[in-house]
């Protein structure tokens, strides 16, 4: 039973400082109660009873650590979640970036690619997605292998297929993909313009300066402790380019982007920053 597992607080330092000190991938700074309930689940999934026999399967088997890390970062997602943002977004792109020349996004924690297809969806009802160049990262590999390749079990799709009748009331949701079997594959074409690759927000490089018009990073920061959401927001601004905007979900705080010397919030209900010159 899952509630029969604990992990104690001296027994996650060990192991996410273990974890650092041995492949370099850096746990110490994930929220401690988020980070304990995945660390049990995979505990449970894998039948190992205790944090001792997880830190013996890391011993064992040197590629557990890659399956770990996809367990850790398991996200729930689906496309055109919570619509009032997609139909701002619509909005913004009609009016701000159709005189763009080129457009540079940034899908940050992309998962397995719902919001990358969304936005497709958009920028192809609204005639720009031939200016687009797009980077979407992930540090869970099994999720952005299903991000290219597009294919969702046709349960998904019905939420899926609700989420849009709330963006769009006057077009067809089926136009975007072809049921296989018990799957459903999106148009690939939707994404042609995106970019995928391994990324750890917390320890990788940010890209270039000043070089995306738009970032989302939705509900990821929500993991992260304090520290580790000032240093990604730091690199959020420093990648954006002047007035670009900023989108986080509608589970994360805005405490630490009430910086007036850095991003405007432009729109409350959808979490709509816009980074200041």
């Amino acid at each position: 039973m899952a509630d029969a597992i604990d992990v104690t607080d001296f027994e996650l330092q060990s192991l996410t400082q273990s974890i650092l000190t041995r492949y370099g991938i850096d746990f110490t700074c994930y929220e401690p109660k988020s980070l304990k309930r995945r660390i049990i689940r995979v505990i449970n999934n894998f039948e190992l009873e205790s944090v001792h026999n997880l830190w013996v399967k890391f011993l064992r088997d040197p590629k557990f650590v890659f399956t770990f890390m996809n367990e850790i970062s398991v996200g729930m997602t689906s496309m055109f979640r919570d619509p009032i943002l997609w139909k701002n977004i619509k909005s913004l792109l009609r009016n701000e970036f159709n005189q763009k020349a080129n457009i540079d996004i940034w899908h940050a924690g992309c998962s397995t690619g719902e919001e990358v297809f969304t936005m497709g969806i958009v920028l192809k009802e609204v005639n720009l997605i031939h200016k687009v160049k797009a980077v979407a990262t992930d540090f869970n590999q099994d999720a952005i292998a299903t991000a290219q390749s597009g294919i969702y079990h046709k349960i998904k799709m019905i939420e899926n297929e609700n989420n849009y009748k709330q963006f769009n009331a006057f077009s067809d949701f089926a136009q975007y993909y072809t049921r296989e079997s018990s799957d459903c594959k999106m148009d690939l074409s939707l994404t042609s313009h995106s970019k995928y690759s391994y990324q750890n927000l917390i320890t990788d490089l940010p890209p270039s300066p000043g070089m995306f018009d738009i970032i989302f990073c939705r509900n990821v920061m929500i993991y992260f402790d304090s520290k580790a959401k000032e240093n990604l927001l730091e690199k959020f601004y420093n990648a954006l380019k002047p007035k670009g905007l900023f989108i986080i979900g509608f589970f994360d705080t805005m405490g630490h982007l009430n910086d007036s010397n850095k991003f405007n919030l432009i729109n409350e209900e959808a979490k709509i920053f816009r980074k200041l010159e």
